[in-house]
C-alpha cells in the first residue's frame, strides 16, 4: 500500500471472487515445498511497529453464516519423522511499564442453546513414550503476589452449576497416578492454606463433601486416609479439628467415627492417643457431651458391642498408666453437683447370665511392697440440712433351690504383726441418741434357726482373745442395760437355755465365773437375782 506522510498509509485488501449462487473462491497463502537439503519458508502475519500509538491488530476469523454454521478456524503444526514435534506458541505482548497483554480463549455463544466446548489436551503417546503433560500456572513475581489460577464453572439461572472434575487416568502397571494439592510455601510468613468447601444452599441444604479412598481390588486393601498436621521444630504443631457446624433452628450435625466390618481376622481398631512429651506432661484426652443450656446435657456412652453366637462381649478397661518415679494416675468416677435437684446416681452393675456363676464385682486397693497398702473408703453423702445417706451391703435373695450369698467382713492375715481390726459402730450424736447396732439372723420355716457366734481369737503361745460386752456410760444418769435372754418358745417346744460357763483346762485351773453388781458411792449396791420361772 502507498505511504502516507501525514495521514494513514494505503491499505492492502486481498479478496477472492464472490459466488452469487454458490461458494466464494478460496484464498491460499503458503510457501513452496523445500528442496532436498533446505526447509520450507516461513509465513509471517504481523502488523508494523508504532512510535506513539498502538501497533496494528491482527484478526484471524471466519465470516458469519445465516442458514448454516460458521466456518472452522484451524491453527496446526505439521508432523515430522525426526526430532521433537514443532511447537505451537501463543504469547501476549510485553509491557515495560504496565500490565502485560492478556490471552482470552472463549467458545462461541449459543443464544438459544448450549455454548461451545473448550478442549485442551495433549495427544496420545506412541508405543514407547508418555503422553505430554499439561501446565496451568501463573508466572513468578519479584515484588508482588504471583498471579492466581481460577478453575471453575459458571453460574446457572434456571439449572444447577456445572460440575468440576479433576481425575487421574488409570493404568495397568505400577501404582496409580497421584493427585496432589499443595498450598504455597513462604520463606518468611505462614504458608498458604488449602480449603475445601461445598456449595451454599441459600434456601435448602448445603452440598456434601466426601473424602474417601476407592474400593480395593481382589487381592489388595483399600487405601488409607491420613488427616494430620505437619511437624514443628520450634512452636506447636498444627491442630486438627473435626466437627459439625452450629444449628440455629435445628440440632447440630452428628460426628461419627466408624470402622468397617470384616469377615476374617479381628475387626479394625479405633484408637485415640494424646501426644507424647519428653519434658512436660503428656497430652490429655477429653470426651464431653454437649451442653443443654435450657434442658439436659447430652449422654456419654462407652460400651462394647454384643457378642456373637460363640464369643463373649469385649471388656472395658478404665485404667491409668504405670509410673516409674511418682504416683500413678488417679481414676475418678462420679456425677456432678446439682443446685436445685439431687446429685446423679452412680451404679456399678454386673450383667446376669443363664449358666455358671454370676459375674464378680471386685474392689481391690493397691498393693505396696515397702509401705501400707491402699485403703478402701465407702462414705455416704452428707446431708447438711437433714440426714446423711445410708450404706447398704447385702446379698441378693436366693433362687428356688439355693441359699442367699454370705457376707464376709474380715481383715487379712498377718505374718509378723497383728492382723487388722474390725470395727462396727455408729457415730456420736450432739442433740440426739447414738445410733443402734443390730446383729440379727433372719427367720426360717424349716430346720433350726440360724446361729450367732462371737468368738475371741485363738493364740498358740499366749492367752486367747477376750470378749467384752459393755453398755454405754450415762455421764448424767444411768448407764445402759445388758440383756442376755432366749426368745419365747412356741406351743409344742421349750424356750432355749442359757449357759454361762468357762472352758475346760488340761493342766491349770479352769476359768472362773463372776456374776455381780458394781460398787456404789452414794447409793446401795445393785441386786443380784437368780430366779426360776
Amino acid at each position: 500500500g502507498g505511504k502516507g506522510a501525514t495521514l494513514t498509509g494505503g491499505q492492502v485488501s486481498l479478496l477472492t471472487g464472490r459466488g452469487v449462487a454458490s461458494t466464494s473462491g478460496s484464498l491460499l497463502i503458503r510457501t513452496a515445498n523445500s528442496g532436498t537439503a533446505g526447509t520450507s519458508g516461513f509465513l509471517s502475519f504481523s502488523s508494523g511497529t508504532a512510535h506513539v500509538g498502538n501497533s496494528g491488530a491482527l484478526y484471524l476469523g471466519t465470516g458469519a453464516s445465516t442458514k448454516g454454521r460458521a466456518g472452522a478456524l484451524f491453527l496446526k503444526v505439521g508432523s515430522g519423522t525426526s526430532g521433537s514435534g514443532g511447537r505451537f506458541g501463543i504469547l501476549s505482548g510485553l509491557s515495560t511499564v504496565y500490565t502485560g497483554g492478556s490471552i482470552s480463549l472463549r467458545t462461541g455463544e449459543g443464544t438459544a442453546k448450549s455454548s461451545g466446548v473448550v478442549t485442551i489436551r495433549t495427544a496420545n503417546s506412541g508405543a514407547e513414550g508418555v503422553s505430554g503433560f499439561l501446565v496451568f500456572s501463573s508466572g513468578t513475581s519479584s515484588v508482588g503476589n504471583s498471579g492466581a489460577l481460577y478453575v471453575g464453572s459458571g453460574t446457572s439461572t434456571g439449572g444447577r452449576g456445572g460440575s468440576l472434575l479433576l481425575t487421574v487416568g488409570s493404568g495397568t502397571s505400577g501404582s496409580g497416578g497421584r493427585f496432589v494439592v499443595l498450598g504455597g510455601l513462604s520463606g518468611g510468613n505462614t504458608g498458604g492454606f488449602v480449603s475445601l468447601d461445598s456449595g451454599v444452599g441459600t434456601t435448602t441444604s448445603s452440598g456434601t463433601a466426601t473424602l474417601r479412598t476407592a474400593n480395593a481390588g481382589a487381592a489388595g486393601a483399600s487405601g488409607r486416609l491420613v488427616f494430620s498436621s505437619g511437624t514443628s521444630k520450634v512452636g506447636n504443631s498444627g491442630a486438627l479439628y473435626v466437627g459439625s457446624g452450629a444449628g440455629t433452628s435445628g440440632r447440630g450435625g452428628s460426628v461419627l467415627l466408624t470402622v468397617g466390618s470384616g469377615t476374617s481376622g479381628s475387626a479394625g481398631r479405633i484408637s485415640a492417643l494424646a501426644g507424647r512429651s519428653k519434658t512436660q506432661t503428656g497430652g490429655f484426652v477429653s470426651v464431653h457431651a454437649g451442653e443443654g443450656t435450657a434442658t439436659s446435657s447430652g449422654e456419654v456412652t462407652v460400651r462394647t458391642a454384643n457378642a456373637g453366637v460363640t464369643g463373649v462381649s469385649g471388656q472395658l478397661v478404665f485404667s491409668s498408666g504405670t509410673s516409674k518415679g511418682g504416683n500413678s494416675g488417679a481414676l475418678y468416677l462420679g456425677t456432678g453437683a446439682a443446685t436445685f435437684g439431687r446429685g446423679g446416681a452412680l451404679l456399678l452393675t454386673v450383667g446376669s447370665g443363664t449358666s455358671g456363676s454370676g459375674g464378680r464385682l471386685g474392689v481391690i486397693a493397691g498393693g505396696s511392697t515397702v509401705h501400707t497398702g491402699g485403703f478402701i473408703s465407702v462414705v455416704t453423702g452428707e446431708g447438711t440440712g437433714s440426714s446423711s445417706g445410708a450404706v447398704t451391703i447385702r446379698t441378693s435373695n436366693a433362687g428356688h433351690s439355693g441359699v442367699s450369698g454370705r457376707l464376709v467382713f474380715s481383715s487379712g492375715t498377718s505374718l509378723t504383726g497383728n492382723s487388722g481390726s474390725l470395727y462396727l459402730g455408729s457415730g456420736t450424736a450432739t442433740s440426739g441418741s447414738g445410733g443402734s447396732v443390730l446383729l440379727t439372723i433372719g427367720s426360717g420355716t424349716s430346720g433350726s434357726g440360724g446361729r450367732l457366734h462371737v468368738l475371741g481369737g485363738m493364740s498358740a503361745v499366749h492367752t486367747g482373745g477376750f470378749i467384752s460386752l459393755e453398755t454405754g456410760e450415762g455421764t448424767a444418769t444411768s448407764s445402759g442395760s445388758v440383756t442376755v435372754r432366749t426368745a419365747n418358745s412356741g406351743k409344742p417346744g421349750v424356750s432355749g437355755r442359757l449357759v454361762l460357763s468357762s472352758g475346760t483346762s488340761l493342766s491349770g485351773n479352769s476359768g472362773a465365773s463372776y456374776i455381780g453388781s458394781g460398787a456404789s458411792t452414794s447409793g446401795r449396791g445393785g441386786s443380784v437375782l437368780l430366779t426360776v420361772g
